[in-house]
Parts: C-alpha cells; sequence; structure tokens
C-alpha cells in the first residue's frame, strides 16, 4: 500500500488533471495521522489548506509563520513543532513552502521603509536582518533547510518523517521536494544521507551543510541566503542577454500588443537587470518561459518597475481557478462538507 503522502501527492495531481474520483481513503491511514504541517502567514493559502492534502481538518495540526521559515534545530518553530507531536500526537511532519511568496520579494530597502512605516527607525533593527528574520532568496531551498533542520533537531523523534513540499498558490498543485519515508530509510543505512527527494535526489545533507546560517554571506541588495534557485534564473550569455533554456520551450507564444519601438529592462529571478530589451525580445522570453507575466519590468524612460502584466493590460483577467478540493474518505465514502 503508498503511504500517506504518496498518497496525497498522487491523488492532488490526478485531481488538477480533472479527475473527479480523486481522493484520500482517510481509513487507510489512521496511523498516520494527525499531519502536523508548517506554511506560510500568506491568507492565500487559506482557502487551498487542507483542502489539496484532502486531509480532514481534524487530523491537519496548522503551524504557521512569515515565510515558513526555520532558523535551526532548536527554533520556537522547532519547538512548536516537537510539542504538536509530542502533545497532539503528530505522526508526520510536512514543510509546505508556496509560490509566489512576498518575503522571498521584499527588497532590504522595502523592508526597512516598511518598519519605518510602523514607527521603527532602522537603527533600533538588528544589523544583519537577513540572519535575524532567516529569511531567504529561493522557496525551494528554504523548504530544503527547513527540512534539514527539523531532521537534524533533537526535539524531533527519529521515527517521524518530515516531508518537504511546494504549493503552486494559483492552482493548488503539490511538488513534493523532500520525501520524509525514503530520508528516514537512508538514515537506517546511511547515517550522513538525510534528505531524498520523492524522485532522483535533489540534495543531501552534506550539500546542505552550506547553508548554516553562520557560514553563510549575505548580500545587502536581496533579503535571504544567497543560495541558486532550483528553478534557473535568467543567466546571461552575453552582456545583459539570457541564456538559452536548458530544454526545449513548451509555452505558446504570446504576442505583445505594444508599439514595437518602446524598450524595457527586466529585473531577472537572479535579482539582476538586464536590458535594454526590445518587444521582440520579451516575446521569445515569454515562448521559452525565461520569464513570465509576474516578471518585473522597467519601460525606458520611467522609474516604475510592474509586472510585465500591466504593460500587457492583462492585470483584470480572472485568475487560474482552484482546482476541485480532494476529497476526504472515510471508510469509502466522501466526507460531506
Amino acid at each position: 500500500m503508498t503511504r500517506l503522502f504518496e498518497a496525497i501527492v498522487e491523488a492532488n495531481h490526478r485531481a488538477l488533471a480533472g479527475d473527479n474520483s480523486a481522493g484520500l481513503h482517510v481509513s487507510e491511514y489512521a496511523g498516520s495521522f494527525p499531519i502536523v504541517a508548517l506554511t506560510c502567514i500568506d491568507p492565500r493559502l487559506n482557502p487551498l489548506m487542507p483542502e489539496v492534502l484532502g486531509v480532514p481538518e481534524e487530523h491537519f495540526i496548522w503551524l504557521r509563520n512569515a515565510g515558513n521559515i526555520i532558523t535551526s534545530p532548536t527554533s520556537s518553530t522547532v519547538r512548536s513543532l516537537a510539542l504538536a507531536c509530542a502533545i497532539k500526537g503528530g505522526r508526520e511532519i510536512a514543510i509546505i513552502g508556496h509560490t509566489d511568496c512576498r518575503v522571498r520579494q521584499t527588497s532590504m530597502v522595502e523592508l526597512t521603509d516598511r518598519f519605518r512605516a510602523i514607527g521603527i527607525d532602522r537603527s533600533r533593527l538588528p544589523d544583519n536582518l537577513n540572519e535575524f528574520f532567516g529569511l531567504f532568496a529561493s522557496e525551494r531551498q528554504n523548504v530544503l533547510r527547513g527540512v534539514e533542520f527539523v531532521r537534524q533537531s533533537p526535539l524531533i523523534g527519529s521515527k517521524i518523517p518530515v516531508h518537504g513540499l511546494l504549493v503552486d498558490i494559483q492552482n493548488g498543485k503539490l511538488e513534493w521536494l523532500v520525501n520524509g519515508y525514503q530520508a528516514l530509510e537512508m538514515a537506517t543505512t546511511e547515517p550522513s544521507a538525510a534528505i531524498h527527494q520523492a524522485g532522483p535526489p535533489l540534495t543531501t545533507a552534506s550539500s546542505l551543510a552550506e547553508f548554516k546560517i553562520g557560514e553563510m554571506k549575505f548580500p545587502e541588495f536581496k533579503i535571504g541566503e544567497a543560495v541558486p534557485s532550483v528553478a534557473s534564473p535568467l543567466e546571461p550569455k552575453k552582456e545583459l542577454t539570457p541564456a538559452a533554456p536548458a530544454s526545449p520551450p513548451s509555452h505558446q507564444p504570446l504576442r505583445i500588443k505594444l508599439d514595437k519601438s518602446v524598450v524595457f529592462k527586466i529585473l531577472g529571478e537572479d535579482r539582476k537587470v538586464y536590458g535594454p530589451v526590445t518587444v521582440k525580445d520579451l516575446e521569445q522570453w515569454l515562448a521559452e518561459g525565461r520569464i513570465d507575466t509576474a516578471t518585473l519590468a522597467q519601460q525606458l524612460g520611467y522609474k516604475d518597475w510592474k509586472p510585465l502584466a500591466h504593460f500587457l493590460g492583462m492585470e483584470n483577467l480572472p485568475k487560474i481557478p482552484i482546482p476541485p478540493a480532494i476529497q476526504s474518505m472515510l471508510g469509502g465514502q466522501k466526507k460531506k462538507k
């Protein structure tokens, strides 16, 4: 029989594909409940959790903080996870990040400005805001690091699987970054190897060691560790030109209805500015998936940076609908809401 989170991810993907019968037979996984989940405080997650998991609310212990951040194996968040297991009987832990995280997108200047707006001057804040708040530059690496901290914690039982997932904020799709079952199996045979993907290994404990807070060098222009994104950012092939994609483009061409003489600058995921680029360049990059409509752009001659959607007249288009929630099934019967 498949294990709980294997069944959850499979059912989630089936539901996204339009399978109305996709569901989780809760009675088959009684020994794995309740689960303890740490997510961000982003309110866009409210309609997604725990529906996209197919887990009944009574079996879902939901912990939240800004950015689903864990800063050490004995941090207050890990203590909460530990108490959720020890007192509330949590059987499995899931660190769930999400796409389009606003914490990742906040610059150092913006952060200090926001604190100043609520009456807190920069002089009252810690010298190293990145280290103090434990913020990050990649949603995936943040989940991986969080899982590693939890797994290393002396407060978490050695038999409790610790999973890492990323949920798409627009459509609810789950991406399994860390398979906690495989990590436990590996720990019994290879103590030095703690993290493996649901599929091919993404990283291991030894490679994660470099992300220790005390050894990190933090950039001044960007919140969070200077870690590479799993999704490749724009890379220059030559001056101010993104590199060719690693795989053949799968996106449909998107025609930009703008004056072809208009020129832009583009802010890449690596926080570098690319350009000037023409409308034709933007069309090509959109088609190849190097950028998307949420990518920040600046029209030459103007100060403001805005999502490409603004220049494409797409800001008021309807959002991608959330797929039907995975049904929780009790004894083969779907649970009534």
